[in-house]
């Protein structure tokens, strides 16, 4: 009778854990997807008066409107240095607006790791705002709202721009994160480097420093 109950307890938490999985997937289907795109590529901004005009969705680029379908955001080159246009096409709010300092102001916040973008933060679609944060030298974090094509809703993100004093250029975009749920992102922390790595350097000059004494 106890390998009959043993058995019986096997099948039942087999049937539990299947149970289980099944609650997982269906969980994870509705949960907000964070999606990363080109992470690892770096997108050169041409020192020009068109730029170059991206779609955060699909990833495309071009030299004009016409020719990128859908683009959200349009880093370019005005008189005085680094500018920024957005998609002037709204469906439940303006399309492509970034993050600025305060709601009336023309100056593109550069944030910090752990800022959160959201319905709540303050957004301005004007142009030519960056004067003071992206004109200088460094890595920048830019928050933005835009109407994804594919499902109709605001998302939220943010790109991640180098610029170069004074003028902004040489400027690249290095990424771009957004929640294709709608739900606020948050930037994450800038990873410090390994420990892991340490460890071995720190075991690396003690075996040296054995061989020393050895000798």
């Amino acid at each position: 009778m106890s390998s009959i109950s043993s058995a019986n307890v096997r099948k039942q938490l087999g049937l539990c854990a299947a149970a289980m999985a099944g609650v997982a997937a269906v969980s994870g289907e509705a949960k907000a997807v964070l999606v990363t795109t080109n992470e690892n590529t770096v997108l050169p901004v041409p020192q020009t008066l068109a730029g170059v005009y991206l779609n955060f969705i699909t990833g495309a680029t071009g030299t004009s409107g016409a020719s990128t379908a859908g683009w959200d955001f349009n880093p370019y080159n005005t008189a005085s240095g680094l500018g920024i246009y957005w998609n002037p096409a709204t469906v439940g709010g303006l399309r492509g607006a970034g993050v600025a300092t305060a709601p009336a102001s023309v100056v593109y916040a550069d944030l910090a790791p752990g800022s959160v973008i959201d319905a709540t933060s303050p957004f301005t679609s004007s142009i030519q705002g960056t004067s003071l944060n992206y004109r200088n030298t460094g890595s920048k974090f830019l928050g933005v709202r835009f109407v994804n094509e594919g499902t109709g809703a605001m998302n939220f993100g943010y790109v991640k721009i180098d610029t170069t004093a004074t003028t902004g250029f040489p400027a690249t975009i290095n990424g771009w994160v957004y929640d294709d749920s709608g739900a606020g992102v948050t930037i994450p922390p800038i990873p410090e480097p390994s420990t892991g790595l340490l460890a071995l350097a720190g075991g690396a000059l003690a075996v040296r420093r054995w061989r020393g004494k050895a000798a």
